[in-house]
């Protein structure tokens, strides 16, 4: 069964400008999951990251980019010969996707490709709400980033998951410990100088209300390969609240605020989130 985008669209009702490019931009997401699942992407690769949390387990905001992971370490991978079956999935609702990968000056182990559209001629395919689109310029383009990691840390866990919007499709994504394990890796290794990505932190109270146990052993492999931690030190679930507490002491969460705020559904109440909150928080943490 297919989904038309435009009844998609419908379904969330929204009311400004932001809200309909970012349910846009959902649907873009799903339909390169299609168009990779249909490939056969997943025989080698996981899905992870915000809006795998998003997609399939209930994360109640907005995500820009699609993550990925190699099951295995292969510094040749090349994402070329899956673009064709995303631009054929796409045009068959009618959207003409431009994919481009990012052509790489250093050597990294990540693949990196973007999706894009036109902004204003899709809305106008897509009979979206006049006022809409006369606030759009002519040329605005919309962009999905995804990105491969090639050469993994091992020890996450995967599941099968069906996609069920635009259509049905089977997708292999990281179970919810692993997900942690790669947030809280996140919040504790992410260097943006004097800015800080208050979703990480939206999601961190996500997964303690969900009273999700981290996958420490992942977690750990991920703190080493990055140098947080050196393979002779010991991790446990005492060390690692403890690296939060000292994480969360030096955070400025006016900023936090301010950059979640940006994804969350309907202006989201954040104005409870303090430094307080999120130590205490940390005691939360399954064991």
């Amino acid at each position: 069964m297919v989904t038309s985008i435009e009844q998609i669209i419908k379904s969330y009702n929204p009311s400004t400008i932001d809200e309909t490019k970012a349910i846009v931009r959902e649907v873009v997401q799903s339909i390169i999951l299609v168009g990779l699942s249909r490939s056969g992407f997943f025989t080698k690769a996981s899905f992870y990251g915000g809006t795998a949390l998003r997609i399939f387990y209930g994360l109640n905001r907005y995500s820009e980019d699609l993550d990925f992971t190699l099951n295995d370490v292969d510094p040749n991978f090349s994402i070329e010969p899956y673009i064709n079956k995303i631009k054929e999935v796409a045009l068959s609702y009618g959207l003409d996707l431009e994919i481009v990968t990012k052509i790489k000056k250093i050597k990294t182990p990540i693949e990196s490709a973007f999706a894009k559209l036109n902004t204003y001629h899709t809305f106008i395919s897509l009979k979206l709400n006049d006022s809409i689109v006369s606030s759009l310029h002519k040329d605005e383009v919309l962009k999905v980033k995804f990105e491969i990691d090639c050469h993994p840390s091992l020890g996450f866990n995967t599941e099968s998951k069906w996609l069920d919007i635009p259509e049905f499709a089977q997708i292999v994504v990281l179970d919810e410990p692993s997900l942690f394990a790669g947030k809280l890796h996140a919040i504790l290794c992410r260097n943006y100088k004097n800015t800080v990505k208050g979703r990480d932190y939206y999601d961190f109270l996500f997964y303690i209300q969900k009273r999700v146990k981290p996958n420490l052993s992942y977690l750990r492999n991920k703190l080493v390969e990055t140098g947080k931690i050196s393979k002779s030190e010991s991790f446990d679930i005492c060390v690692l609240r403890n690296m939060l507490k000292e994480q969360f002491k030096n955070v400025d969460f006016s900023q936090v605020k301010k950059d979640a705020a940006r994804f969350v559904f309907k202006n989201e109440d954040l104005s409870f989130y303090t430094k307080e909150l999120f130590i205490q928080m940390v005691d939360r943490i399954c064991e």
